[in-house]
């Protein structure tokens, strides 16, 4: 099968990472290869000359081959740790079916390593399979020793030995058009039937489209849940999310690309605290505010950083209101609302 220019240029991107490493011993390689949308090459080596064991990753997607040392993240790493690596690869070691299939251009896992006459290799896609469950251990050690933003790749290799990988699937980014490609086939006949009800009944309470890719709804079920669905026009990918406990694509996000293609939004409120330094028109073009659903009691219900709804209250502990409205409705209700609160309260 041809190669396509992409596939080749992370190739030659690894060969010059390996050139730029001849010198070393290399003890431990592991690739992800279009992990989520992201290409990453980790190495362990050991340099004879200070006698020292080094732990090194790259993002190949922003490597230029010409200037590698400026582009080497790195941690040394002790001697009893690569000694537990190959403790596990002996004890547990076995000739590995095939778990890659070379059809496959997504997720690809490819982990090697190297002790003295002895190469272990496997290759897999995306999760670790649960007959290789004794690489786990290897991937934790590994991971524990890279920043915590690459962590999630760990949580997520294990999906398999968790049970769960369908809780990961529905969150990927996947191919599709948001506004063309049937969305009957992503989603189970009966969250078909109930995703339609709910927008027949105007579940949909809130929708907005956010930034330049991305649309925040809010749907009314058993009690109200945060929907996101980021969508990259261009290249038709699309991702969700919804606050709801399922772990699949949900009635909630059904109805909710259903009021999309219908053109059936209703705008946020948009609250945030009073700073005279900074005009309203330039915290709503900085996104400096927070999604409001309403009033409830002496609390907004706005959407939180972490994606879920809340109540936040309107006084703080002297009894004074730090709230300003940023964006109302037409009918200024949430700003006559909480007038009308302050007043009582007075």
């Amino acid at each position: 099968m041809r190669k396509s220019f992409k596939d080749n240029l992370i190739n030659k991107k690894i060969a010059s990472i390996r050139k730029y490493y001849r010198k070393s011993r290399l003890i431990l390689e592991l690739q992800l290869i279009l992990y989520n949308n992201y290409n990453l090459y980790i190495r362990l080596d050991y340099f004879r000359k200070i006698k020292t064991y080094r732990l090194s990753w790259f993002d190949l997607d922003d490597l230029d081959i010409n200037y590698i040392e400026k582009s080497i993240s790195f941690e040394w790493i002790s001697e009893e740790i690569v000694t537990t690596i190959f403790k596990i690869l002996d004890m547990k070691y076995k000739e590995p079916e095939v778990f890659y299939d070379y059809e496959v251009k997504e997720g690809i896992v490819i982990l090697s390593c190297f002790d003295n006459d002895k190469e272990y290799t496997y290759k897999f896609y995306k999760y670790i399979p649960k007959k290789l469950a004794f690489l786990s251990d290897i991937f934790i050690i590994i991971f524990s020793n890279l920043p915590r933003k690459l962590q999630g790749f760990l949580i997520e290799l294990h999906a398999e030995l968790e049970n769960d990988v369908t809780r990961y699937e529905c969150k990927k980014e996947f191919s599709f058009d948001l506004f063309h490609d049937d969305i009957n086939k992503i989603f189970a006949f009966p969250i078909i039937e109930r995703g339609k009800k709910y927008y027949e009944e105007n579940k949909v309470k809130f929708l907005e489209k956010i930034e330049d890719d991305r649309y925040f709804a809010i749907v009314e079920g058993t009690e109200k849940y945060l929907v996101v669905i980021k969508n990259d026009e261009k290249n038709k990918k699309m991702q969700v999310y919804c606050s709801c406990p399922c772990e699949f694509y949900c009635k909630h996000i059904y109805a909710v690309i259903l009021a999309i293609r219908n053109n059936n939004f209703n705008r946020f409120y948009k609250i945030n605290y009073k700073n005279s330094n900074i005009s309203m028109w330039e915290r709503i073009l900085n996104f400096d505010y927070s999604l409001c659903l309403g009033i409830v009691e002496k609390n907004f219900e706005i959407v939180n950083d972490d994606g879920d709804i809340e109540l936040v209250p309107i006084f703080d502990s002297n009894g004074k209101c730090n709230w300003q409205v940023l964006e109302d409705d037409e009918d200024m209700s949430l700003t006559r609302f909480l007038q009308d609160i302050i007043h009582d309260e007075k």
